[in-house]
């Protein structure tokens, strides 16, 4: 049947007990969750602890974080973006043991602008010297520190697995409440005006960053001044080339580099600790990704090849609305990783309307011999959601 994790925020164990909970997933089928406990903000309407209109505050930790997990040059989570004890954590850890049920730790790591603000030069820094106060730079070591010392807290507490998201780059529409970009945009445009050059950055590269800096900023000139010369033009590396010159090609590998680098760190603090990687892979959700995700992967500095030799477990974001489209994500990720692969489904309204629909892309993930599924999100599921994926993975 496979193993079946639910992503869960931790409001579901503010308001009922973990035995309650865990057992309730069993009988449906679940065999473990993806636990929130480093989460960015949202605006949640959420069923099971209402209905009610829930506000997550942007980089907060669901648990009391072990100061001294991070190393002297990095930055650390701040009190005020902490609980106060580990009582929810702690008590869910327990009762998963009794249970032989799986806790993954969940944890977003540069969408985090509870840390941005407080440190705002570690941010993605464009062309301009905007910072995105939202997206902390993978490139800072104060930053690499922080991904090391989160990794290490995390993995030290008895959990299955880190399934880590946003350990990567991010593009100039995201992270943000009420975004107002009044501007008609091309994907070149956005992709430039969000492409960090802050010193880490340029100190990475072996070319002339601050040379490169310029052009960007140039470049785009035109586009601030009256329109945008890019508009219906992809976004390739041969059309940034094309633009830019051959040398974005040396700083986006630069960028992708580091990423990897960051990921090869957290893998390594995993294992020590016996606990597996899982990389929630965004990629499906890149505009126009449609069947090759992966294709797409550069623009947030990922580079699979390198990604896929350093974690255990890919999770692509397979939100797709006919069984068609989701088999063909799922070829696409067989055909190009070695990786294990576990799809991560939507059970609800925009992805899903019928229990119909769920049996049927639950099937052809099975004919792409992916048997692992997560669902998302058990705070807003329906008791009839529940009832679909426990139709779908047990029949």
């Amino acid at each position: 049947m496979g193993r079946h994790n639910a992503f869960t925020f931790p409001y579901t164990f503010f308001r009922q007990s973990p035995t309650t909970v865990i057992s309730e997933l069993q009988e449906v089928g679940f065999t473990g969750i993806n636990l929130a406990l480093n989460y960015h903000a949202s605006r949640d309407f959420l069923l099971r602890q209402g209905p009610a209109l829930e506000y997550l505050v942007d980089g907060f930790h669901y648990y009391q974080p072990q100061q001294e997990k991070y190393p002297a040059n990095s930055i650390k989570p701040n009190a005020k973006d902490c609980l106060i004890d580990n009582h929810m954590l702690d008590s869910v850890l327990e009762v998963s043991c009794e249970k032989d049920f799986e806790i993954n730790a969940w944890a977003v790591f540069m969408h985090n602008s509870a840390l941005g603000f407080e440190f705002p030069h570690l941010t993605v820094t464009n062309c301009f010297g905007n910072h995105f106060l939202s997206e902390l730079c993978p490139s800072s070591p104060e930053i690499a520190g922080y991904i090391s010392g989160l990794s290490s807290d995390l993995a030290s507490r008895g959990v299955s697995s880190l399934a880590m998201e946003s350990l990567h780059f991010h593009g100039a529409h995201h992270g943000e409440h009420h975004e107002r970009f009044f501007l008609e945009m091309s994907e070149i445009s956005g992709f430039l005006l969000s492409l960090c050059f802050c010193s880490a950055c340029i100190a990475n590269f072996s070319g002339d960053g601050n040379a490169l800096k310029v052009r960007v900023a140039q470049l785009l000139k035109p586009f601030l001044d009256d329109g945008d010369p890019w508009l219906g033009v992809s976004l390739t590396k041969d059309n940034l080339a094309t633009i830019v010159g051959g040398e974005i090609f040396n700083y986006l590998a630069s960028r992708e580099a580091t990423v990897a680098e960051r990921y090869r760190e957290v893998a390594k603090i995993a294992k020590n600790h016996g606990v597996r990687t899982r990389f929630i892979d965004q990629a499906p959700l890149i505009s126009d990704s449609q069947d090759s995700p992966l294709e797409k992967s550069w623009m947030v500095g990922i580079d699979n090849a390198q990604i896929d030799g350093a974690i255990d477990i890919y999770e692509p974001l397979i939100y797709r609305k006919s069984p068609e489209e989701v088999a063909a994500v799922a070829r696409h990720y067989r055909s190009k990783l070695s990786s294990e692969i576990t799809a991560i489904l939507r059970p609800t309204y925009p992805d899903n309307t019928s229990m119909k629909s769920l049996h049927e892309k639950v099937a052809v993930l099975g004919e792409n011999s992916i048997k692992d599924i997560d669902f998302y999100l058990l705070d807003a599921m329906r008791p009839r959601d529940l009832g679909w994926i426990k139709s779908a993975i047990t029949s």
